[in-house]
């Protein structure tokens, strides 16, 4: 009889071991994905469990927070230099490199007309610098999970980083046609001023989403009962367009009515919106530039789109500082920050320290923006205080020393940098007010008299 040979057994094992290696090779490929994404659904998460897991690590086996950094005595230093250029090749005037240490301290340097920079007295060991300049995007050299793309900085040493910047783009924005304003509405407030303001409320489609909450507050329309001086006043500034004041709050724009009537009512078009707070802030700044846009398309009732002013307020002036820097913002004639941050590495500096303690859960956004030293970028974009340029339009900056959400230190960091600079700026640091300085606070009317002054100081018709 003839033997039959089965090999029904072996076959099933390779397929097992087949599939078995192809489920391997996904979850290894989903693992690496999860660990280098720049999904905003992941990267928080991700920071904030790399976070919980150093620090527990630090805490039993000793770490950083311990060890000597920045200015401590006996800490071996070196140096870092390079060339920043351009796509093409050109040296870049004007650019900015940073490094930064796991706890936010940080040492940069501007750099020169040929391009050059130098940071010396750095602490040795190893860093992912970041580069930018006016009009180029932002830059790292180095990846977080990739040791040996970094810049190692020997003791005694120099290590040299070149910068290659590329133009920063154009984003689309969307055409005024999509613009619906809708009915005048006559409001009043009592305090923290007594005021009168007309509202409009401004919807479009913003990149395929309903813009955030957006309202227009223009000067109320005269009554019969309103003296002839006030209403032909307020008849001229209507058929030329009120200056407008785009208005940036920590916080949706219907909750901060009152502090934009007497804005309105002082003769101003007041855009106001309270983007969400959020990890996806260019997404916001598209749609304050949108904002804009209508404005100088004329797609605005009663505003002159020709003399425009920027306020923000909070966390929300990041908003505003990083709409400055970009092309499509157009002209700006003034810009207003109110207890603004200014530099991120420093805030985060200082919470490491444990001389600031950011309230309402501002201390786990920061974990979720990673440690400095690895995400680098996230810092830097969005800190004003490295962006700074001469041509910068004229800036109050306005912050209280019993600040309990911004360190008031942020402000004067930004004065020092505009000064070095040689933009024009004003710096008002009140010691009464808290962190809301267009609320009822007792300096309220000294705030609100500042601003006023420096509106009509820097958009009059003449």
């Amino acid at each position: 009889m003839a033997r039959t040979r089965r090999w029904g057994g072996g076959g099933r094992r390779r397929v097992g071991r087949a599939t078995a290696g192809a489920l391997g090779v996904a979850v290894l490929l989903g693992l690496l994905w999860l660990a280098t994404t720049e999904d905003v659904r992941v990267w928080p998460a991700r920071n904030t469990l790399q976070y919980k897991a150093v620090t527990w690590w630090w805490a039993r086996a000793g770490g950083p927070p311990g060890e000597a950094t920045g200015d401590a005595p006996g800490v071996s230093r070196g140096a870092l230099r390079g060339v920043v250029r351009d796509a093409q090749g050109r040296p870049v005037a004007g650019a900015r490199v940073l490094v930064t240490q796991w706890d936010g301290t940080t040492y940069d340097a501007p750099g020169g007309g040929d391009g050059s920079y130098a940071i010396v007295g750095l602490p040795a060991g190893r860093y992912i610098p970041v580069a930018g300049a006016a009009g180029y995007a932002d830059t790292a050299l180095g990846t977080p999970w990739l040791p040996w793309t970094q810049v190692h900085v020997p003791p005694g040493g120099v290590a040299r980083a070149d910068a290659v910047l590329s133009a920063e783009g154009m984003r689309p924005a969307t055409p005024g046609t999509a613009l619906v304003v809708g009915d005048p509405q006559g409001l009043e407030c009592v305090t923290p001023l007594p005021s009168r303001a007309t509202r409009r409320r401004i919807a479009f489609s913003s990149a395929g989403r309903d813009n955030q909450l957006t309202f227009l507050y223009t000067p109320p329309l005269p009554s019969p009962a309103a003296p002839a001086g006030d209403g032909a006043a307020r008849a001229a500034g209507a058929a030329g367009g009120w200056p407008l004041l785009l208005t940036v709050y920590p916080g949706p724009a219907d909750g901060w009515e009152c502090a934009s009537l007497p804005l309105a009512a002082a003769g101003y078009a007041v855009l106001a919106v309270g983007p969400a707070y959020s990890f996806e802030l260019e997404r916001d700044v598209d749609e304050l530039a949108r904002l804009l846009g209508f404005a100088r398309a004329g797609a605005l009732p009663d505003v002159d789109g020709t003399r425009v002013a920027v306020l923000g307020g909070s966390y929300s002036a990041l908003h505003v500082q990083r709409l400055l820097r970009r092309r499509d913002a157009g002209e700006v004639r003034a810009t207003v920050l109110l207890g603004a941050p200014s530099d991120l590495f420093d805030v985060r500096r200082r919470f490491e320290d444990g001389t600031f303690v950011p309230p309402f859960g501002l201390d786990q956004a920061l974990i979720a923006l990673g440690f400095p030293d690895r995400e680098p970028l996230r810092y830097w974009r969005y800190s004003g205080a490295f962006h700074v340029r001469a041509d910068l339009p004229p800036t109050a900056l306005i912050h209280s020393r019993r600040d309990e959400v911004v360190p008031f230190q942020q402000s004067e960091a930004l004065a020092r940098r505009l000064a070095e600079a040689g933009a024009p700026y004003q710096l008002h640091v009140f010691d009464a007010a808290g962190h809301y300085l267009l609320s009822e606070d007792a300096d309220s009317r000294e705030i609100y008299d500042l601003t006023v002054a420096f509106l009509e100081r820097h958009l009059s018709p003449n």
